[in-house]
């Protein structure tokens, strides 16, 4: 990798917050941030009203950018204007359990244009944030990937995993119990009054793994735009009112958006979104959509791993995996912090020596439950002093939300034990109470 000197000879690093005019267009060095960030994702640039739309976005979330720029660009290059790499960061809040949550430093639009790879620019970027981070009070950043292999190396663990996932409809019904409840069909100009976002913040409160959903992403899941941000005119809502409930919306714990895809094969109901503040309301949105006429298999991309609708199918077959990858990654900046953030499922002890190359989180530590509440003591600096399970601090942020077992990392041998036993303990202590599951991407 490029020297600290040379990148700096050659590239400029700057930190801003994002800016609009008068009108709300965004300046021009938001833009053209704006510009490579779709450079590096293949998306086409909005037009005028789109990117005031998306500028007003990265004010609500209260972004922070970053701009890496070459000092001496080419005439008639974009790095005249626009940077050779982006980041940005905010704050995005998780959830560990009922009444349990923790803010992270959430860092998105990671991109670097393939001219300039292998010069240092990711990690410089990534170290000025994490030091950022630290400096801003963060415990743990966050983000999710377009891509599996890039993050480990600056400390993230993959804490949660999703399914794509498929069933067919003529093998799916009666399921095998009866759901309760009623289902109703709603516009999404309805449900995006507030109903919508009421639910998911009940399902956030109760979901451990969940976390808050940018401002531009609410357009999108409840069926007013497409994702290149044109208006959506296909896309339909329903919502979930449990039994007995009256007409008062305050009332709906579950609320799903769909459209209807046709092609030469089968014709395709896609799930845009699918919000549950209780699994009754799961169940009953998952019978609804099994129900709609002409067409054939539902498509749901954000299915957790344990997903109940299997075992309710009344043909279990009926419901196949399309895709499974990494979802929400995990980052520790302070050890004592995160872990006394948290409840526990058993009370226990155990000492964790954690390695991180970029010093942040180094340390041996030993982590007490009574009552289901955790305090740490720093034993060590390093990760050399007497331990019951050593560790990388990606590893250390795997387990964190209770997602990814230590026990499954110490057959990988990602985790080290002295004792076989500490693992098993290890893991009970961070069972949650329901199974996590994200449906937020930033």
């Amino acid at each position: 990798m490029a020297s600290n000197d040379a990148f700096d000879d050659r590239y400029d690093l700057r930190e801003f917050a994002p800016t609009t005019d008068d009108q709300g267009a965004p300046t021009p060095e938001t833009e053209a941030w704006m510009h490579a960030v779709g450079l590096g994702f293949h998306e086409p640039h909005p037009d005028a009203e789109g990117a005031a739309r998306m500028a007003s976005h990265f004010l609500e979330d209260q972004e922070t950018f970053l701009g890496v720029y070459v000092r001496e660009p080419l005439r008639g290059s974009v790095d005249e204007t626009w940077p050779a790499g982006t980041f940005t960061w905010f704050r995005k809040r998780l959830t560990w359990d009922e009444g349990a949550a923790i803010d992270t430093q959430a860092i998105s639009a990671v991109t670097v244009r393939p001219t300039e790879r292998r010069r240092g620019i990711l990690r410089r970027m990534m170290t000025h944030a994490l030091e950022r981070g630290v400096a801003e009070g963060y415990a743990v950043a966050s983000l999710t990937a377009s891509e599996g292999t890039i993050y480990r190396r600056f400390g993230f663990g993959c804490a949660i995993r999703e399914r794509a996932v498929t069933v067919r409809r003529e093998r799916a019904l009666p399921l095998l119990a009866p759901t309760t409840g009623t289902v109703t069909v709603v516009t999404p100009e309805w449900l995006a009054e507030g109903t919508g976002r009421a639910v998911f913040d009940r399902f956030d409160a109760r979901t451990p793994g969940s976390m808050v959903r940018n401002a531009g992403t609410w357009p999108i899941v409840l069926g007013q735009r497409n994702g290149d941000g044109s208006p959506a005119k296909d896309v339909r809502a329903a919502v979930h009112r449990p039994e007995g409930a009256g007409s008062d919306p305050a009332e709906i714990d579950g609320y799903v958006t769909w459209r209807v895809k046709e092609g030469t094969g089968d014709t395709v109901l896609e799930v845009v979104d699918l919000v549950y503040a209780t699994d009754a309301a799961y169940l009953s949105l998952w019978e609804f959509l099994l129900s709609i006429d002409l067409n054939d298999v539902v498509k749901y991309n954000r299915s957790r791993l344990d997903d109940p609708i299997v075992a309710a199918l009344g043909d279990n077959r009926a419901y196949d995996v399309e895709h499974e990858e990494d979802h929400v990654w995990l980052r520790v900046l302070d050890v004592p912090a995160v872990l006394t953030s948290r409840p526990y499922a058993v009370d226990g002890s155990v000492t964790l020596a954690v390695s991180d190359a970029m010093g942040f989180a180094a340390g041996t530590y030993r982590l007490d439950v009574v009552d289901g509440q955790g305090t740490v003591t720093r034993l060590s600096d390093g990760d050399d002093g007497e331990a019951d399970l050593r560790l990388d601090v990606a590893d250390l942020g795997a387990v964190l939300i209770g997602s990814v077992s230590p026990v499954t990392l110490a057959a990988a041998g990602l985790v080290r034990a002295a004792d076989p036993a500490a693992p098993a303990l290890l893991r009970a202590m961070l069972t949650p109470t329901r199974t996590p599951h994200g449906i937020t991407y930033f």
